[in-house]
């Protein structure tokens, strides 16, 4: 159970926009692809777990795309190629 809601929501918070943060940052030393920013991002994971990863850090694309804070060569999917504005 969740016994202090507002504080499980700031953690929440807080590391989605570290992981936006890390995405963006791939994207600015030159990673254009999900598979790539996962292997930087998620070095430490299990490999087994990178299919999830990929699914996470293509939320996030989608919202960064939508945001006009990344560009894409169409609409964000997992074979995109993600470039910096």
């Amino acid at each position: 159970p969740v016994r202090d809601p507002a504080a499980f929501c700031r953690g929440l918070r807080t590391h989605r926009r570290m992981r936006e943060r890390a995405i963006l940052e791939r994207i600015r030393a030159g990673d254009r692809r999900i598979p790539e920013m996962v292997e930087a991002i998620y070095r430490d994971t299990d490999k087994r777990l990178h299919g999830a990863a990929a699914l996470s850090v293509l939320a996030h694309l989608e919202d960064l795309v939508g945001r006009g804070a990344v560009s894409t060569d169409g609409p964000a999917r997992l074979s995109g190629v993600y470039l910096p504005q």
